[in-house]
């Protein structure tokens, strides 16, 4: 979910893209009714958010375990990624605390606020949300796949380097495009329960998406456009514009949300646009708040659902109904703020569940 913090890593067109995305993940889930003109954009980036966020976060990966750009590739060939190593272990446990942390945090507060809610919560409940992500805070299925593609992608390079990783690569994207258009990925995890089906099924719809970031790295294809950069600027703006027209240019799969691959395009387009926009050229206090934003994506993805439950509750215990956009601008500003709190009164390992 991050975006690298190094200062050669950090690009800020596609912080800003993250931060817009996880405003889209929250529209997902509580903004209802009618669109009206102005909203039209927002309505119509819904379902980047979690491709997005699967791209991006597969690309610095790549970028921070082998230090691409510049053509750097060509230079790691015989690199070896150690699973013992301290980047390594760092990442994997940088995703997996905080699936472990927020499973803790909603099944407590559900514990206390179970009769309030009309639920009957129990212990099997904490446990389906740490080892699925799929039961009090459905949202961190994302987590549960990113924790999967993880292992996946470092156990497979701890093996091979260089130029074989290429070939894995492609071949896993192969084999997910496969699983899904013969239709097995519905026949094997489209009957489970709720729990599994969706984070199992989605699995296979994110390995493209993981994938193609990490080839992207891997070659530096951003950074080498920036060559000509106000080119390839308008080049992307127009064809994401365009192909988010064309939804079903490329017939989807039968699956869980995001076997529609003509996305897999589309963010790169989109991601590609946003990397290229030549922000290292604000000013030095937009860049101090855009990094201090921006940070807290993890945060807001993590507690949205709650704080959206809570608000909720809130507003009907009252007897006031709010404009669900409204309401998702309130459910991200109260995230945010929860967030910033955790960090300046909380111990470090409060802060890595929000930073």
């Amino acid at each position: 979910m991050e975006i690298s913090s190094l200062p050669d890593k950090f690009n800020y067109g596609v912080a800003l893209l993250k931060m817009f995305m996880c405003f889209e993940v929250i529209l997902v889930h509580f903004w209802q009714g009618t669109v009206s003109l102005c909203l039209i954009p927002f309505d119509a980036l819904k379902g980047f958010s979690v491709p997005v966020f699967m791209f991006v976060s597969f690309y610095f990966t790549e970028k921070t375990l082998n230090g691409g750009g510049g053509g750097l590739w060509l230079r790691k060939v015989n690199a070896k990624i150690s699973l013992i190593s301290g980047r390594v272990k760092g990442r994997i446990l940088r995703i997996i605390y905080p699936q472990l942390g927020w499973a803790i945090i909603y099944w407590i507060v559900y514990i206390v606020l179970q009769f309030k809610l009309g639920m009957n919560i129990g212990f099997d409940d904490l446990l389906w949300q740490i080892f699925t992500g799929h039961r009090l805070n459905p949202p961190m299925w994302f987590l549960t796949v990113l924790i999967a593609l993880t292992l996946v992608f470092f156990i497979a390079f701890s093996f091979i380097d260089g130029r074989k990783r290429l070939i894995f690569v492609f071949a896993v994207s192969l084999f997910s495009f496969w699983v899904q258009y013969s239709g097995y990925n519905v026949i094997w995890f489209g009957n489970l329960r709720f729990e599994l089906k969706y984070p199992l099924g989605r699995f296979f719809e994110m390995i493209p998406y993981a994938s193609l970031g990490y080839i992207v790295a891997y070659f530096d294809i951003f950074n080498s456009l920036k060559k000509k950069r106000v080119v390839f600027v308008c080049l992307f703006g127009i064809l994401s514009l365009i192909l988010l027209k064309y939804k079903n240019l490329i017939p989807p799969a039968p699956g869980f949300s995001y076997s529609n691959n003509i996305y897999l395009i589309r963010v790169f387009f989109l991601v590609g646009f946003a990397y290229l926009l030549p922000f290292e050229g604000i000013s030095e206090k937009s860049k101090q708040i855009v990094r201090h934003i921006v940070k807290f994506t993890l945060g807001v993805y993590c507690m949205h659902w709650l704080v959206g439950l809570m608000l909720n509750v809130l507003f009907a215990g009252i007897g006031m109904k709010i404009d669900s956009f409204i309401l998702c601008v309130l459910i991200y500003i109260c995230s945010y703020s929860i967030s910033f709190i955790m960090c300046m009164f909380s111990s470090k390992y409060f802060k890595l569940l929000v930073e």
